[in-house]
């Protein structure tokens, strides 16, 4: 499917093994997944530096493979980044599960919706994770977050008139003094401390006046939250290295775990003993089919 040949393949075949030595999953699972990633058009480097992360991702939420491949290949192109970056993504997404009333499945479909936005305005997935992780919280989850934060983020951006008295009021703006985009967070920051000063009928105004009928109950949820909560998701997530595969070895750090380790590394030992055989193998099923037709006439 990726096109690979050659040397090539045999980067993805020895990555396979290896990733089935080092995870819950076998080495033909591990094959499966770089499928996925082929299928989304990555190349064989591409799937090289990205398998670890959406397998560690997979083994430490404990979603399929399929799904696990399909929001990592999928957000970072949404965001404009490249396979190299996996690794950071799947930290990101698997410590925003762990720290907020969500899991990574629900993330992907509200980065579905979102990150064509986010990614558009050159937002980070950090950020973007930070008010998924505050909706989530607040029991807005999956698309219905995903396509409330597209309303908002896209009214702000192209804002009516009456929008932009709103964010007049409150001294909101896309950009800095300079014509540059601020970043989600501080945006986000910037809204919280205005709509602090507002009274409860002025933030459901305000909330719908700037993010819309669609998008205000999930600013509302993220402007809700309080600083504590906010700046705690902020931090875990943004210290998140590594959190993916250390989700994934707490996992198996039990007997399941270890039954699960033996397996991978069973099939690794057939596949080792295949690969010894399968030549003489091949040879002698090519002779022996020569032979019958011979004999038939066929």
């Amino acid at each position: 499917v990726s096109g690979a040949t050659g040397s090539d393949f045999d980067k993805l075949r020895d990555k396979a093994r290896e990733m089935g030595a080092k995870t819950k999953f076998s080495a033909t699972e591990a094959a499966d997944a770089m499928n996925y990633m082929a299928m989304a058009g990555w190349k064989t480097e591409d799937m090289l530096s990205g398998i670890e992360g959406v397998m560690y991702l997979a083994a430490a939420s404990g979603e399929g493979l399929a799904l696990s491949s399909e929001i990592v290949t999928g957000t970072l192109t949404a965001f404009g980044k490249n396979a190299s970056e996996a690794a950071r993504f799947a930290d990101v997404l698997g410590q925003a599960a762990a720290a907020s009333n969500t899991d990574v499945a629900g993330l992907g479909g509200t980065l579905e919706y979102v990150a064509p936005v986010a990614g558009a305005l050159k937002y980070s997935y950090e950020d973007v994770a930070i008010a998924a992780g505050l909706m989530a919280n607040a029991n807005i989850k999956g698309e219905k977050a995903g396509t409330a934060l597209r309303a908002a983020l896209t009214n702000l951006a192209k804002p009516t008139e009456q929008m932009q008295g709103y964010m007049d009021d409150l001294s909101l703006s896309l950009t800095d003094s300079n014509g540059n985009i601020v970043s989600l967070r501080e945006l986000l920051g910037d809204a919280r401390e205005g709509f602090a000063k507002l009274s409860e009928a002025q933030k459901a105004e305000y909330a719908a006046g700037i993010a819309g009928k669609e998008g205000m109950s999930g600013l509302l949820a993220i402007l809700a939250a309080s600083d504590k909560d906010f700046d705690n998701l902020a931090r875990s997530i943004d210290n998140s290295t590594g959190a993916a595969k250390k989700m994934s070895e707490v996992r198996l750090d039990n007997l399941k775990g270890d039954l699960t380790l033996l397996e991978s590394a069973a099939q690794g030992a057939g596949i080792e003993l295949y690969e010894g055989f399968s030549g003489g193998l091949r040879s002698l099923t090519k002779e022996s089919t020569d032979y019958i037709t011979s004999i038939t006439g066929q």
